[in-house]
């Protein structure tokens, strides 16, 4: 099969809607949830010590050292 025809056929199916209202709208919020945000929220990065971490639910990112981590309930873990 093509690319063109199975673009074609994903964009028909991602179209079709099947289901309740309540489970379109949370799969459309996980994609949302799993984008990293910026907090804002001061918390040092443990490898190189500046605030500048973005999350998404479970896992962080620092924008100046590019470490990654993982949240263990409330702890910062290195990826």
């Amino acid at each position: 099969m093509g690319r063109m025809k199975e673009l074609f056929i994903e964009q028909q199916e991602e179209l079709e809607y099947r289901g309740t209202h309540d489970a379109m709208i949370h799969g459309l919020s996980r994609k949302a949830i799993e984008e990293y945000i910026d907090t804002h929220d001061e918390t040092p990065c443990p490898n190189c010590g500046d605030p500048a971490l973005i999350r998404n639910e479970s896992n962080a990112k620092c924008t100046e050292c590019a470490q990654e981590f993982v949240y263990v309930g409330d702890a910062l873990r290195f990826l």
